[in-house]
């Protein structure tokens, strides 16, 4: 191994701002898991989520748990080759990873991460089966897990770019699937993932249109109680998930971004500032603890509203419905 190496890897080891991150996602991942266990509790025994949205709401944050877990193993260990191991070895050499060992911290990893990443356009999915299917959706028990399939081959697809180029009898200066070098097939996949999402969240806000739109004219016309509950279900659904859907928007696109950014102009970064930056532009930790307490402020919102806001909608302007009867009799 070469000197250069040696002096790199020491340089990453003994970067502060670099160290400092790793500690604070432990922190993270610590306060974030019993979280996220507690939202899974409330969107399970939560009646107001159709079994299909609960489905990917819980793969969602069964992911976050899972990409959590492994941070606490990878970066506590990074952690200890850096601050227990570095000064009693006799070369920084000595700590210098496999591309094995890489590969098997990073792997969930990145897996649950990039399901994450396909969350938005799985739920844009969703929300337009419940919008197709206004009338026959409520007893639709299947769609749900067609839309984990879908978000499963999505995932698969851009990890298919991540680790297009991984090979495995070397070594690895810090574990991660970007290298230092310039991957075009992981800028790929990061141009990929702007592209879902901004066409995730037009279709997610297009979706709300109609919906909205159905339910004025259903209210003009007078019509049957049974499609005007079923819309008003479905943009009681929209409302829940409105917040939350924008917040996975903006922490998928601008990780994707930045990361695109970084990674292009690596060359003009040095390797424990570019390793850094990458690490930090994951914002996986930080978009757990937003999503939690967004979810739960949006989901109390919207279930004490709710009641008077369904009463309101299923309402007939008597004159009009009066009108109906006496056309269908004349």
């Amino acid at each position: 191994m070469s000197n250069s190496t040696c002096s790199d890897m020491e340089s990453i080891a003994t970067y502060i701002p670099l160290r400092v991150l790793l500690f604070s996602f432990i922190t993270i991942s610590i306060i974030s898991i019993p979280l996220v266990l507690y939202v899974i509790k409330r969107i399970a025994r939560n009646p107001l989520y159709h079994r299909n949205t609960r489905v990917v709401l819980v793969a969602h944050a069964i992911s976050l748990i899972v990409h959590h877990s492994d941070r606490l193993i990878f970066h506590g260990w990074d952690l200890y080759r850096y601050i227990i191991l570095l000064p009693n070895s006799p070369s920084a050499c000595d700590i210098v990873s496999s591309s094995e060992r890489c590969f098997a911290l990073r792997i969930s990893f990145n897996c649950a991460m990039w399901f994450c990443v396909c969350t938005t356009p799985a739920l844009t999915l969703e929300r337009y089966f419940a919008t197709r299917r206004t009338y026959s959706y409520q007893s639709d028990k299947h769609s749900g897990f067609l839309v984990i399939i879908f978000q499963f081959l999505l995932a698969a697809i851009l990890l298919a770019f991540v680790y297009a180029k991984q090979s495995f009898g070397g070594t690895a200066l810090y574990c991660m699937a970007a290298s230092s070098s310039l991957p075009v097939h992981v800028l790929t996949a990061f141009v990929l993932t702007i592209i879902v999402q901004l066409v995730s969240i037009v279709c997610y806000r297009l979706l709300i249109n109609k919906n909205e739109k159905l339910r004025e004219t259903l209210q003009k016309t007078g019509g049957d109680l049974i499609r005007k509950y079923q819309v008003e279900e479905t943009l009681r659904a929209f409302r829940i998930l409105s917040q939350p859907v924008h917040l996975m928007f903006l922490f998928q696109f601008f990780y994707s971004f930045n990361s695109f950014f970084v990674l292009y102009f690596n060359p003009h970064f040095s390797r424990p500032l570019y390793f850094f930056l990458m690490e930090a532009n994951i914002y996986l930790p930080e978009y757990s603890l937003a999503f939690v307490f967004t979810f739960i402020r949006m989901e109390n919102h919207v279930s004490d509203s709710s009641s008077k806001g369904l009463r309101k909608s299923i309402e007939i302007d008597t004159a009009v419905y009066f009108e109906n009867y006496k056309k269908e009799w004349s």
